[in-house]
């Protein structure tokens, strides 16, 4: 399963830096855009570039990385048929190794100095909003996100904001989704995260779909601010890690649960015990409720994995 390195989701909060005015993201107050301007009529900026089917960017995973696939886009006037991740010498795809494309690929090296320069000319140019949007869209699992994300941030430099309503446009419509998906799970790991207490640490073993750490920590860190707690997704293998005055979320590539102490299993044998019998039994619904608690979370929920007390 891939991993991605997680980034600074306040990144975008920070001040805009001053950019060189012949650069594709100088920082410049952006004109006001007619409502009645056309795509064709010289209103908006340069054209964007058509799409390269047989050029492949390779980057290293991050999203200082994928801000350094949208600068050589720019600069070079182009835009690749696919944005790939390269972790170890092996191509990541769609969560998936593949062997090295017979293609024409470019490797694109990170650097933070350019990454940041991308990064304050989208906040300037076209909002911060839009940038925050581009860091959730990453941590997405939609297959081919970078590529889409990357048309996504051209017609943003064309357009601006405005195209958020263009939900026609198939690369928009597929942002929103992903988006939608993403809010859908974390608002669910929210209420199905289940810790146990090992040695005085809270743990608990998700499995998520989307890369959903970076925005469960502002949660579980407001409600047990005094605990110690770390959070691991199986699928990503990526930990978030807590301790008070300190979050991160970082690598780890497995992780397994210890022996549990008898005073943790007394209170798994409670925690089943009021689940079995908070429910009314005659008006039990089994469509109901994979509805609201779908079976693939069934797996890290201790009511559900538990046998009958």
């Amino acid at each position: 399963m891939r991993k991605d390195t997680c980034f600074r989701l306040n990144g975008a909060e920070r001040g805009v830096a001053r950019c060189s005015a012949d650069n594709a993201f100088a920082v410049q107050k952006p004109a006001a855009v007619p409502e009645s301007a056309s795509e064709h009529d010289g209103t908006f900026s340069a054209a964007i570039p058509p799409v390269t089917p047989e050029l492949t960017y390779t980057y290293d995973g991050t999203f200082e990385g994928w801000l350094c696939c949208v600068g050589e886009s720019y600069e070079s006037k182009e835009i690749p048929g696919r944005i790939v991740a390269v972790q170890d010498n092996a191509i990541i795809h769609n969560d998936r190794i593949e062997e090295e494309s017979l293609f024409y690929s470019k490797k694109i090296v990170t650097l933070q100095e350019k990454a940041e320069r991308v990064r304050n000319g989208i906040a300037a140019k076209i909002g911060i909003g839009f940038l925050y949007l581009l860091e959730r869209s990453f941590c997405t699992c939609r297959p081919d996100r970078e590529e889409e994300m990357l048309l996504f941030t051209h017609k943003g430099f064309r357009y601006g904001m405005r195209i958020m309503n263009l939900r026609q446009d198939p690369v928009i419509r597929n942002i929103h989704k992903g988006l939608r998906d993403l809010g859908r799970e974390i608002d669910k790991w929210y209420g199905f995260i289940r810790f146990s207490d090992m040695q005085g640490i809270l743990v608990a073993v998700i499995g998520a779909k989307n890369n959903v750490l970076p925005f469960l920590a502002s949660h579980f860190t407001d409600r047990f601010h005094n605990e110690r707690f770390m959070i691991y997704d199986e699928n990503h293998k990526m930990a978030l890690v807590y301790r008070p005055g300190r979050c991160a979320v970082i690598p780890m590539e497995r992780f397994a649960m210890g022996d549990i102490c008898e005073e943790e299993k007394l209170y798994r044998r409670l925690w089943k015990n009021y689940y079995d019998a908070i429910e009314i039994k005659p008006r039990h619904n089994e469509t109901c409720r994979r509805t609201l608690m779908p079976k693939r979370y069934w797996d890290y929920l201790t009511e559900m994995t538990m046998g009958s007390s």
